[in-house]
This record gives structure tokens, sequence and C-alpha cells, in this order.
């Protein structure tokens, strides 16, 4: 039980501190100073779209509205099964060039990516989904990476807002301060294997059709590594996309679906967690990935050691603090008032992610279908 406890403090604390300080030490590599110069590839502007009445038309406007030669931009929308008006909407744009790609039923998100990219022509394809709004100059931003050969993807990481902001959308938002930090991080030493599904750009000849159920922002990243090339992260602009996910509920529903669909993708492409076959890549998704989904397995086995090794002094305090920490996050669900429920809700927001990790997780192996998508807005 001592073995036990100690191997799971090690892990959860590497995780945590271990790996972002192995990477700012520089130990897996240095900084790398990215080529940047002004090219114009033609882009094709790939948006998955279902039930996206709400949104699309701001969407289509924002597209049009780019920084970027329309005469290099090919815009196609991929109607996936809508049941509302999203088909209708789109259509007011294809006098402007905007063109539609149906499915009659839903096929899911990767589903209607392959049936998009089937009608593209651009040199670069870009990924970008209906609800995110970029600044004007983001388009021709991003395609500057391009100008180093050995760079495959470009991804952006988005900023989340919303209305009458919640305590688990003000969490989410730090947590993706950390996340872009630790992105930009292995951007520069070239580990980056990940991408953000709101905007992402990759050259045409590096695609591979998707499995309908992994996900995109995940699979792509890790053929491009595969292939020898890098991702890289843009921090220039954010894009922002409205977080509508602002319940526990609906929070770990999604976060459930990400991560099952993830590991799916992740054990599919199992050599990128070879590093004789991607080099440092590896490390980054064993201990960025792997060993984060693995956490909440370890904090069960810290408790349960911690129950046996709590008649000593030190591990009855450690086993009080595990207990308190978990009452305070149960606590921050039923709370409610700002005042109280936020400092409260940084525990929830941790046990949330971890039951999250820990329900996709044995999703994944279950083997359940996680190809169909539900957006909300």
């Amino acid at each position: 039980m001592l073995t036990v406890f100690w191997l799971c403090v090690f892990v959860i604390a590497y995780v945590y501190l271990g790996y972002p300080l192995l990477l700012t030490s520089g130990l897996l590599g240095k900084r790398r100073l990215g080529r940047r110069r002004c090219i114009q590839p033609s882009l094709s502007i790939l948006i998955p779209a279902r039930n996206e009445e709400k949104v699309i038309r701001g969407k289509l406007l924002n597209v049009l509205t780019q920084n970027y030669p329309l005469e290099r931009l090919e815009i196609l929308v991929g109607n996936d099964g809508s049941s509302d008006r999203t088909a209708a909407v789109i259509s007011e744009f294809i006098p402007l060039g905007v063109q539609l790609v149906s499915a009659d039923e839903a096929g899911g998100k990767s589903s209607i990516q392959n049936a998009l990219v089937e009608r593209a022509q651009g040199e670069v394809l870009v990924f970008t989904d209906a609800d995110c709004m970029l600044p004007t100059n983001a388009l021709r931003t991003m395609v500057q990476h391009f100008t180093d050969p050995k760079v495959g993807l470009v991804t952006g990481c988005a900023s989340f807002r919303n209305r009458g902001e919640t305590a688990i959308v003000e969490n989410e938002s730090l947590y993706w301060k950390y996340e872009r930090w630790l992105r930009n991080q292995e951007s520069d030493r070239g580990l980056l294997a990940m991408a953000s599904g709101s905007l992402f750009a990759m050259r045409r000849g590096l695609w591979r059709p998707l499995d309908p159920n992994v996900g995109d922002d995940f699979v792509l990243p890790l053929t491009v590594a595969q292939a020898g090339f890098r991702n890289v992260l843009e921090t220039r602009f954010s894009p922002a996309t409205v977080l509508t996910q602002n319940q526990p509920g609906s929070m770990f529903r999604m976060k459930m679906r990400i991560i099952s669909k993830d590991l799916r993708g992740l054990l599919g492409n199992a050599s990128c967690l070879n590093p004789f076959r991607v080099g440092v890549v590896a490390v980054g998704l064993w201990s960025h990935k792997l060993l984060r989904w693995a956490i909440p397995y370890f904090l069960i086995a810290l408790f349960v050691s911690n129950l046996f090794l709590a008649p000593r002094a030190f591990y009855g305090i450690t086993l009080a603090a595990q207990a308190a920490f978990y009452s305070l996050s149960v606590l921050g669900l039923l709370v409610t008032g700002d005042r109280i429920r936020r400092p409260l809700s940084a525990a929830s927001s941790f046990c949330l992610v971890n039951f999250a990790a820990l329900f996709g997780t044995l999703h994944c192996f279950t083997f359940q279908n996680a190809g169909r998508w539900k957006p909300v807005r």
C-alpha cells in the first residue's frame, strides 16, 4: 500500500507539475524560431454544421470579410442532416461562392468533414466550427507558418466566453490559459500533437480520411507527426467561441465524449507513443494526454491505499486532506452564489474533469460508438 500510495503521488505530481517543469527546463528541446513571411496559398475553408441556424449566417459573414483574397478562398459548408433552417441559410450565400455539401442523415462531424474534403481543391485545408468567430487577419496570420516546409499543421487556441458567465465557464477559461501555455511550450519544442477543433489548418497532402468515431483535432495532428512534419500553435490571436456547455452536466458530457474519441484515435495510432518512431512527440503524448486521462485511476488508488495507511499519523492527515478536498468539490456544486461558489468550484471542476476522464476512457474501452454529435447553441 505504501508503494501504491507514493507511486500515485509521483504520477499525479508529474502530470500537473513535473511535465511543465520538464518543458521549461529545455531538456525536451530548445525553442524553435519559426519562419514567417506573407504567402497566399489557395485555402479551402471547411465548416461542418448540424442545426446551426442561429450562428451559421454570422460565421459565413465572418469568413467572407477576412483580410484574404477572395479568389484564393473556397468556402464549403457541410450540412450534416440538420432538422432546422441551416441549409436554407447557407443557400442564401451560394451566389457569393459558398458551396453547400449536404448529408440526408446525420453521420457525425468526422463523416461530414470527409465529404467536404472530397470536394475541396485548396492547397491548405482550414477546419473551423460554425460558432467560432475569427479576427479579420486570422487566415493571413495562420498561413505564414507554412513558409517552413516542415510545418504540416497550424492550430489556433480558442478563448471561451458566454453571457452571464458561470463558475464552470470561468474555471474552463482558466484551464485553457494553462492548456494554451502547455501547447505553446510543446509547439516551440516540436512536441505538439493536438489541435483546437474550432480552428486549424493543414497541408492538403497530409490529409487522411477520418474514422467517424475519432476526433479530427487529435487524429490529424497525429497523422502529421507520423509523416515527419510539425504541428504549430498560432498565439497571435485567439478565435472566440461561446461556451454553451456552461453547467456541470453539459460540461461533463462534452468532455467525456471528447476523451473517448481522442483515446480511440490515439489507440488507432499507437505508434505515436513510441519515441523511436516520432521522437519527443511521444513524450508529450504520454505526459499531456495518456497519463492525464489515467489520473482518475491514480486518484482512486491513492485514496484506497491511504485508507490502509491511515493509522499512521502522517497518512491520517493526507486522508483527511483528500476527504476535505472531495467534500469541497461536492459543496461547490450545491452552494449557489458567486462569492461562495467560485472558490469552491475549482475543486468541483477538477473532480468533474477527472470523472469525465474516468467515464470517457471506460466508454472507449467498452467499444461504444462516439461518432454522433449534438452541438448545443
